[in-house]
């Protein structure tokens, strides 16, 4: 269960819409079962731990395990969850609440997924990203996977759009101010270097940066899409 809480640090995204998926029992109290029956449901919200759903049957929870399939931006997931509490509906509707059993590369990509779900849904980018603007950001969210240390794509107005694994694991949220969630700060800090990376365009700016009594080197590059890459060094804690 401890796992559990901490896969609930990951941000959550309310969806928009629902979106349609199809589970099938998996197992019953751990053993394997062969179950036909498929159920359609609805995703109410998703992240990296678990899900929130409406299902029309009755399912006992903390004894079931479904296999839940659904395409979410533009990508397919098969994936196993555990039921783990239900909200009862007058219309029969019940919200269940499930926990993804994940392996690390299914965790990437529905972390890789939500990201571009929040940057071109967030009310703070304000315009709908273009075709050759969703590009470009996949390709900057991916690339966030392979730096070491926590990683964030933030806008010139310093908020954080999208985020690596690591910097989730350390709480990060989503659509507040970079200096705020990644540093806990109520103001810049003051060795931001974020306007000189806008003034060169295309180059990596750097810096170095005392947090939480450990030194580092902060870097910023600033894209095409008007999205700035932030990250720091590995050795570098920045958030407990």
């Amino acid at each position: 269960m401890s796992d559990f809480n901490e896969k609930r640090k990951y941000f959550r995204v309310d969806l928009l819409k629902e979106v349609s998926a199809l589970a099938k029992i998996s197992s019953v109290n751990d053993q394997v079962v062969e179950i036909d029956k498929i159920i359609p449901i609805s995703l109410l919200d998703i992240s990296a731990g678990g899900m929130r759903v409406r299902i029309r049957y009755d399912l006992p929870t903390k004894l079931i395990k479904l296999t839940v399939k659904f395409e979410f931006e533009n990508e397919q997931y098969d994936l196993l969850a555990q039921v783990l509490r239900k909200t009862p509906n007058a219309k029969g509707n019940n919200e269940y609440g499930l926990k993804l059993l994940l392996t690390s590369q299914e965790q990437s990509r529905i972390v890789r997924s939500l990201n571009m779900y929040k940057i071109k849904n967030t009310k703070f980018r304000k315009v709908e990203l273009d075709f050759k603007a969703q590009k470009y950001a996949r390709c900057f969210v991916k690339f966030l996977e392979i730096i070491d240390g926590p990683a964030y794509l933030i806008t010139e107005n310093r908020l954080v759009v999208a985020a690596n694994l690591k910097a989730h694991e350390k709480g990060v949220k989503l659509g507040e101010r970079c200096y705020k969630t990644i540093c806990n700060r109520n103001e810049i800090c003051p060795y931001c270097s974020l306007d000189k990376a806008i003034s060169n365009n295309d180059q990596v700016v750097k810096s170095e940066a005392f947090e939480l009594g450990e030194n580092c080197t902060a870097r910023w590059l600033y894209t095409e899409d008007g999205l700035i890459m932030h990250y720091f060094e590995e050795n570098c804690v920045v958030k407990e």
